[in-house]
């Protein structure tokens, strides 16, 4: 786990580092949105993971893990790139209304 504990810390400091630079309150509320939904769903597959291990076994067990693990897959890549469209088309829009140009 500690490996993994790392990469989420550096995901979590990297993106932080990304939301403070967005060139709009709405590009950073969504990049911070990005960057929770991002360590929320990194971390729920390691819980998914327990399920096995807290006395469940069977078909009942398969079938909370394979729902955990759906669950976590649709917010890991269906809701952020939704975010991340979403956080594009901000920023195209703030581009586009000129206020990334120099004055």
């Amino acid at each position: 786990m500690i490996p993994f504990c790392y990469v989420v810390f550096t995901l979590a400091v990297g993106l932080a580092e990304a939301t403070s630079k967005q060139p709009s309150p709405a590009a950073a509320s969504l990049a911070s949105a990005a960057r929770y939904l991002t360590v929320f769903s990194w971390l729920t597959y390691p819980f998914v993971y327990m399920v096995k291990s807290v006395g469940l076994a069977g078909p009942a067990a398969t079938m909370y893990e394979q729902v955990g693990y759906s669950i976590a897959d649709v917010m890991a890549k269906a809701v952020f790139g939704v975010l991340i469209w979403a956080l594009a088309a901000e920023k195209s829009a703030v581009e586009e209304s000129g206020k990334l140009l120099p004055n």
